[in-house]
């Protein structure tokens, strides 16, 4: 039976690759020096731009994943060069994967557009980056998904990502209220965020409400946890019913918030390669107490349903062809995997690609 390959984590902010930031570059004419060596007066090579886009090596420090986001993110100068680098992204996940869900920080990605086009975030009204900004980029983003899936065939879901940073509630408000007139083109919500200790997952009263507000449209809820803090981040976000946890691998720090996921049926996406780039520490420490384990493994046998993702491919260095071998070589129950897969696809959209 043919290995079917499907991504359950993946981000479009951390899915553009060097070449395709080069691509979008030399079209919009963006001469940041991150894309253009202006004593040369030529565009930077892949192998140059890669080198400040991608994680030399692991790092408990997230500001250092961070940078490589922020990089990218020069390429935001308008909303076609937004619409340009989601087609990519999208063509380039299709040719790695047999179906995906990709993560829209459709937030960040406004505030970024307006920074970039050097003006003050804070002081746009909240109804006009919803309007103005954000609503242009999700109605490109989805023109793009359309088209690529289409094209090649291979489905392609999008996920709304709010961020637990949550720096201006009105702003988010707006946001949650534009979003809810294009629920049809989504798949539901995710909670995503670094935040500095103590609480590097908190979860803000009035995002858990704007979530609440958002899931009469958009039910199917996933959040990050359990990757920056312990199970007890898992334990709290468990109360707001997800379906889906971000990463969630210090739930092994804890028989019974395995017990619980295990018994209600909570899915963990787990992303090896960011894992050991994000938090080496903390996984090797997870590893130690589970007999050498990778997580993946080690959930599987707790009786957790887990899925594979790639998280952010060019800033991890990674592809999700490339986490599937990691995931074989780690001894994980690969048919376990496809069935855990398949579960949440059809959880999400109905059948999954065969």
């Amino acid at each position: 039976m043919r290995t079917v390959h499907l991504d359950l984590h993946r981000h479009l902010e951390g899915s553009h690759s060097p070449a395709a930031l080069l691509d979008i570059a030399r079209r919009f004419d963006i001469r940041s020096p991150t894309f253009f060596d202006a004593s040369s007066g030529r565009f930077r090579t892949e192998a140059e731009l890669a080198g400040e886009v991608t994680m030399r090596a692991p790092s408990d420090d997230a500001a250092v994943f961070y940078r490589c986001i922020v990089k990218a993110r020069e390429a935001y100068v308008s909303v076609p060069a937004v619409g340009a680098l989601a087609r990519r992204a999208f063509e380039e996940a299709a040719a790695d994967t047999d179906g995906f869900e990709m993560r829209l920080s459709l937030f960040s990605m406004a505030r970024t557009l307006i920074e970039n086009q050097r003006l003050a975030w804070r002081e746009v009204s909240p109804v006009e980056l919803a309007e103005r900004h954000a609503r242009p980029i999700l109605l490109e983003v989805i023109a793009a998904r359309d088209e690529v899936q289409a094209a090649t065939g291979t489905p392609i879901m999008l996920r709304l990502g709010l961020s637990r940073t949550f720096e201006s509630e009105p702003h988010y408000r707006a946001l949650a209220a534009m979003v809810a007139e294009h629920a049809d083109a989504l798949v539901g919500l995710d909670v995503l965020g670094i935040v500095p200790p103590p609480d590097p997952e908190p979860m803000p009263a009035g995002l858990a409400a704007i979530l609440e507000q958002l899931r009469r449209h958009l039910p199917d809820l996933t959040i990050h946890a359990g990757e920056f803090d312990g199970h007890a981040s898992v334990d709290r976000t468990l109360a707001l019913s997800p379906r889906g946890i971000g990463h969630g691998v210090h739930a092994l720090q804890s028989p019974a918030t395995l017990e619980r996921l295990a018994r209600d049926g909570v899915t963990l996406e787990v992303c090896p390669t960011s894992n050991r780039l994000l938090i080496p520490t903390a996984l090797a420490a997870l590893e130690r107490a589970h007999g050498g384990q990778a997580p993946l493994r080690a959930l599987q046998a707790a009786g957790v349903h887990v899925v594979l993702g790639s998280d952010d491919p060019t800033p991890m260095g990674t592809s999700f062809r490339a986490e599937y071998a990691v995931a074989r070589e780690a001894g994980v129950d690969l048919d376990r995997l496809a069935a855990d897969s398949a579960r949440r696809w059809t959880e999400i959209a109905g059948a999954p690609p065969t």
